[in-house]
């Protein structure tokens, strides 16, 4: 059972001249997913404030964010301009200042995955100066296990 699945519309400008969804924008697929189910979830997506963690204690304030560090997906069947996609979280694997999460992409009426992916998120804080890799903040977290 997935903990979160959204459709969506295959477009012409997702797929080659041969109308099969070019690979890359099989991550732009999982990306849109996670995005809209971190918004489900009460977060803008993508930055943090650092504010009610123990790190704000230590000097660190502002907002950190999630940047992609590992990608491994597996093709399994092609992706057709017009299909509508079932895209889903199947598994979030929490460490301390990451996320690993097992994605999946089903064409219409198959139980079969046609794309799966295990994604590695790094949650990074950006000082202007540099980007350092920062624990999740303990907010996301408490929310992440509600």
């Amino acid at each position: 059972m997935a903990i979160f699945e959204k459709i969506y519309k295959v477009y012409i400008n997702h797929t080659d001249a041969g109308g099969i969804v070019y690979h890359a924008n099989h991550l732009t697929f999982f990306e849109n997913c996670r995005r809209d189910w971190l918004t489900t979830l009460g977060f803008d997506g993508y930055f943090f404030n650092l504010d009610d963690t123990s790190q704000a204690k230590h000097g660190l304030s502002g907002a950190v964010h999630f940047v992609v560090s590992e990608a491994n997906l597996k093709y399994r069947t092609p992706l057709l301009v017009d299909d509508e996609l079932s895209v889903r979280i199947d598994e979030v694997i929490i460490k301390p200042a990451s996320l690993i999460l097992h994605q999946s992409i089903h064409r219409p009426n198959q139980d079969k995955a046609a794309t799966t992916g295990i994604i590695t998120l790094a949650c990074v804080r950006n000082d202007g100066k540099q980007i350092t890799p920062c624990r999740l903040p303990s907010s996301f977290i408490a929310k992440m296990l509600a």
